[in-house]
């Protein structure tokens, strides 16, 4: 009864396919050699003095709201990753079903096959 137009095939052919290691391995060191670039650019700003009073005042404003920043960003990839996590379960669940019905289907085939001998 499976064909193109079942729910399950169409489903199953949408599915995002897996990346490919050498994409991913260069996708994460551009995103490494980004962050270096902007650590030492904040490196350095930090280490420049303030030039006045007012000019503390909005470098503090500024790492107050940085600080914040920061820390919502590292919110949203924990979100995330539990998110990830919790698909990757699935998927695994979903494959270890499969795997068994595939077991079990071609242990019934091997049956049928050893009976008409």
């Amino acid at each position: 009864m499976t064909g193109p137009d079942t729910p399950l095939e169409s489903e199953v052919n949408t599915m995002p396919v897996t990346a490919q290691p050498q994409l991913l391995e260069l996708q994460s060191q551009v995103w490494k050699a980004r962050a270096q670039a902007k650590q030492k650019w904040l490196e350095r700003s930090l280490a420049e003095p303030a030039k006045n009073p007012r000019d503390a005042e909005r470098r503090a404003t500024w790492i107050n709201d940085a600080l914040k920043a920061v820390k919502r960003g590292r919110d949203e990839v924990k979100y995330q990753a539990a998110l990830m996590d919790a698909y990757a379960e699935h998927l695994s669940v979903l494959e270890m079903s499969l795997i068994a019905a595939a077991e079990q289907r071609a242990g019934a085939e091997g049956n049928r096959s050893k009976r008409k001998e």
